[in-house]
């Protein structure tokens, strides 16, 4: 696990993925830069950051900074690719569900 500070940054875009993280207490802001807008969203407990962009092998694409103290678990890109064997139908549609999601709710996910 890992603690955030508030207004700690946790990755940015275009960073290269070395983890994930799943959200265990706090409240984390995602955007695209570090303007406030409608598309940027406020995530909890309980999400996934970076998950997406990991299975859709690329960088970060969005910014995400903890906005009151947080507590994230952290999970090493090594260990989730390991699980994801490329051709195993589980890990196709995994990806082929990543790709309708990125694609048609870009803001939604995390």
């Amino acid at each position: 696990t890992a603690l955030f500070k508030k207004d700690q940054v946790i990755y940015e875009p275009n960073q290269n993925i070395k983890n994930i993280y799943i959200i265990l207490s706090g409240k984390i802001y995602s955007t695209h830069n570090k303007i406030l807008s409608q598309k940027n969203i406020f995530l909890n407990k309980g999400s996934i950051l970076g998950l997406i962009d990991l299975i859709l092998n690329r960088k970060y694409s969005k910014l995400m900074i903890a906005k009151s103290p947080s507590v994230l678990a952290v999970i090493n890109k090594k260990r989730i690719l390991d699980l994801l064997n490329p051709n195993c139908i589980k890990s196709i549609l995994l990806k082929s569900l990543a790709i309708d999601v990125d694609t048609n709710n870009p803001n939604l996910w995390s």
